[in-house]
């Protein structure tokens, strides 16, 4: 290893992962998590994590792993996604009508109120997703690493004239993170290696609020029958922060043959802040501004310490990541055939509810309850040239969510990766290589049974969602 071309590798990789940070969007994964990986990784299905030889992924997913890579690597991956949800089902007001929308058109001062029917077309998205990783080694006992990552994301985006507007029209959100790791070589067979991560997420959130259909539900104004349905207004809900975070991991090479790590990622405390804005026609305008009792407005009186206001204010909310563990087993059964399995547990039930606040107070708070999930992954590699790897892999990845508490922001259910593989060493040009592969998701069919909060309506869904994805990844790999 030569030494004195260190820092210009370190350069190189740093303005190469600078640039990546300029724009991501995140591939579907259970919950809001988001696999973390490259194109090798995907086509393993995530089995054995970043323990092969030479995964410059080690940098974010496991650190000790970067102490038995001997030279200087760095990777650029793209994927892309295509991913689909449906909805299929019913969706009624407070009062147990169908839901339906009231539409204002400024220019005619008039509003008009229709049925809503559409189950709300696409509700997926594509998307292109940039990652990077680049390992260093220092010297004997220590490696130094760097990636650009995706941690936490999600997105839905609904149909004008859906029936479930009530609970969702478009959330989206997504999280950059660029890591720093080091790696420290106890000896032949041990190592240990920690990193810090500082993100970027970014949450914007839309629907609808039935003005009227709150108050009915409020005990201060003994169930009066306000009409559901009345009066157009669309909360929209931008927020962002910068937060950081830590990660850790041990790597065992237990016999020439067999790689075993243990990696921990920590739960990162996220409060994001920013603005809500109300676009509202003039009826439900006036139920935020006008005087109706007492110098309060009708918004006041159905919840009192509650104000809206129409033209904006401050909003915020705690998004944290939650913890997670993986435990990690390579076995190289011969020079062609490498295989690898992965088991990750992240603690989701620390993710109790989305609530929103404005100046310290709570404007809705939507419970979630999630549970902690598994997922279970096993792949491999299968040399068929010195050149030439093919790779395969499979995964199960449980949803956190439940039926009580699922709504069309984050429909999420179990889904099942398969995935292909290649691995390409291009001779012409020594120490580049690339890597492509294929996974197709298979998610389970879950239902939206489910009501809303008093404070947006209480209107109901009854129906599922269905969804599936693919996604294709290709990777450049370059050993210095």
């Amino acid at each position: 290893m030569n030494n004195k071309k260190q820092p210009a590798h370190a350069f190189i990789s740093l303005a190469l992962l600078g640039g990546l940070m300029a724009s991501s969007i995140q591939v579907h994964a259970g919950g809001f998590m988001t696999p973390t990986t490259n194109a090798a990784g995907w086509g393993r299905g995530f089995g054995g994590g970043s323990l092969f030889k030479n995964d410059p992924s080690a940098a974010y997913n496991n650190p000790a792993a970067m102490a038995f890579i001997d030279k200087t690597v760095s990777q650029f991956t793209l994927n892309y996604a295509d991913i689909n949800i449906k909805y299929k089902g019913a969706a009624y007001d407070y009062a147990g009508n169908p839901t339906s929308s009231t539409v204002y058109d400024p220019d005619t001062g008039l509003t008009t109120s229709t049925p809503r029917t559409g189950d709300g077309g696409q509700g997926g998205f594509e998307a292109w997703v940039p990652t990077g990783f680049m390992v260093m080694p220092i010297n004997d006992r220590l490696a130094f690493g760097l990636s650009q990552v995706v941690p936490m994301g999600a997105r839905t985006t609904w149909d004008d004239d859906w029936k479930g507007r009530d609970f969702a029209v478009d959330t989206r959100i997504e999280t950059v993170g660029l890591t720093g790791s080091l790696s420290f070589k106890v000896n032949d067979e041990w190592s240990v290696g920690l990193g810090t991560i500082l993100q970027h997420t970014k949450g914007f959130v839309s629907q609808n609020v039935d003005l009227y259909a709150a108050a009915a539900q409020s005990p201060d104004f003994g169930m009066i029958p306000f009409p559901a349905g009345q009066g157009a207004a669309l909360m929209r809900v931008k927020v962002d922060n910068t937060s950081l975070g830590w990660f850790g991991g041990i790597a065992w090479k237990a016999t020439p043959r067999d790689t075993l790590g243990l990696n921990y990622h920590a739960k990162v405390k996220n409060k994001l802040e920013g603005k809500y804005n109300m676009y509202a026609d003039p009826t439900s305008r006036g139920l935020m501004t006008i005087p109706v009792v007492d110098g309060k407005t009708l918004v006041e009186l159905a919840y009192p310490g509650l104000k809206l206001y129409p033209d904006g204010a401050n909003a915020s909310t705690q998004l944290d990541i939650p913890a997670n563990a993986s435990f990690d087993w390579v076995h190289q059964f011969s020079d062609r055939l490498t295989l690898g399995a992965s088991v990750t547990w992240t603690e989701w039930s620390s993710f109790k509810a989305l609530t929103l606040k404005s100046d310290g107070n709570t404007i809705v708070s939507i419970p979630y309850n999630y549970k902690n999930s598994w997922q279970y992954s096993f792949g491999g590699d299968y040399k068929l040239t010195d050149d030439f790897t093919l790779r395969t892999g499979v995964s199960f990845d449980q949803t956190p969510t439940r039926n009580s508490t699922r709504d069309p922001r984050i429909p999420d259910g179990d889904r099942t990766f398969v995935s292909l593989g290649f691995g390409y060493n291009i001779r012409a040009i020594p120490g580049l290589s690339i890597d492509g592969a294929y996974s197709r998701q298979f998610v389970e069919t879950v239902k939206l049974k489910t009501k809303n909060v008093d404070r947006l309506g209480a209107a109901s869904l009854d129906g599922k969602s269905e969804a599936k994805g693919e996604v294709v990844s290709l990777s450049a790999t370059y050993a210095f």
